[in-house]
């Protein structure tokens, strides 16, 4: 009798899409999706609603949603079958939600403003991100924390961090703990900022420049500014950051080159270049041109506004804002208590020290150009 072969074959492994997700990718995340991702995002955006209704936006529904997953993912264990709906969140939408995003960024206004602001504008990125790359690496924080605490600082808070992670392959772990700490210094300036600003009796076009260049999210500067220096306070808070956040695809594209080129140098496998012009994701080149297209092109508000760029009096959300609240809430799932034990303290010292030394430079220029 001929000998009938047993051996088995391997069945290929699922591949995920490259650039949209794959059937199965749907299908495993779909559980998940609706029973832990959805619910958390139904209850930010109602909490969102309840603030505008009542005039106060001090935790816009990216803030409030990353909360809620924090408390979720250290209150409750997570099944199995359910995990694969956050991880989705974070892949899929996180990255559709970015080139989004883009229609609330313009370089146009670089063209508006003095050099003066500029220059205050620079100071705050560099500073920010200097201070907690290099401390950083003398407290002994994983660098990858470091440089998405420093980016987050220097430019627009969740959004930039989200941004950048994916491009220099940051945990999951390392992404939630930055975050955590953008939210803590970003909501105690809330408080400080306008009893300074009152304490000191401070003009009004410096403390609107300190508003706008250092403090973190758009909803807390538009908070803080107010509460300390008025409509005129916000008028020139909301130029600085207009300018401010016009820099976040070069803060981007720099750290997806820089850790591209640091891993090169240990491999020693290609040149500097080629590594670096591969390491920018794809999503973050949509977000560029994006951008672009919205700084020489007028584009329709009927279009641009439901995407991503109507204000909250008038749709208290957008696609944009919808995506990136449920990118923020895979993310912040998969953060636990553990998580933060590792790299609290660290973390929460490298935030704070670099916040002060990039608000404090802020706060003597803008005294200097505008006192």
């Amino acid at each position: 009798m001929a000998e009938v072969s047993t051996s088995s074959t391997v069945a290929n492994p699922k591949k995920p899409g490259k650039y949209f997700p794959a059937g199965w990718e749907i299908s495993e995340a779909m559980p998940g999706l609706l029973l832990i991702v959805l619910p958390i995002l139904v209850v930010a955006e109602i909490l969102w609603c309840w603030e505008i209704s009542n005039k106060t936006t001090y935790f816009v529904d990216i803030f409030i949603a990353a909360v809620l997953a924090l408390i979720v993912a250290n209150v409750f264990k997570i099944p199995d079958r359910l995990k694969a709906g956050p991880s989705f969140a974070q892949k899929w939408f996180l990255r559709l939600g970015i080139i989004i995003y883009g229609l609330k960024f313009s370089y146009s206004y670089l063209a508006v403003i003095g050099w003066q602001g500029l220059v205050v504008v620079l100071v705050a990125i560099a500073a920010a991100v200097f201070v907690s790359m290099g401390l950083g690496k003398i407290f002994g924080l994983e660098d990858k924390t470091a440089s998405l605490i420093g980016v987050g600082t220097a430019i627009c808070g969740i959004a930039a961090t989200l941004a950048t992670a994916p491009g220099i392959k940051a945990k999951e772990e390392q992404i939630g703990v930055a975050i955590g700490v953008i939210l803590l210094w970003g909501t105690l300036a809330l408080v400080a900022y306008p009893a300074i600003a009152v304490a000191v009796h401070m003009p009004t076009a410096v403390y609107g420049t300190w508003c706008g260049a250092a403090i973190h999210d758009l909803p807390q500067i538009v908070a803080a500014s107010l509460q300390g220096g008025g409509n005129d306070a916000l008028k020139a808070a909301l130029m600085v950051k207009m300018i401010r956040m016009a820099f976040i695809i070069v803060l981007v594209l720099g750290m997806c080159m820089y850790y591209a080129i640091n891993e090169n140098k240990e491999s020693n496998s290609q040149s500097n270049l080629s590594i670096a012009l591969k390491s920018v994701p794809a999503f973050v080149i949509g977000f560029f041109i994006v951008v672009l297209i919205n700084t020489f092109f007028k584009i329709p508000a009927a279009i641009a506004g439901p995407l991503a760029t109507y204000p909250a009096s008038v749709t208290p959300f957008t696609l944009a804002s919808l995506l990136l609240s449920a990118a923020i809430t895979g993310i912040c799932l998969k953060v636990t208590h553990q998580t933060i034990r590792v790299a609290g303290f660290k973390s929460i010292l490298v935030g704070l020290i670099a916040f002060v030394v990039q608000s404090g430079l802020v706060l003597w220029l803008s005294y200097m150009f505008f006192g």
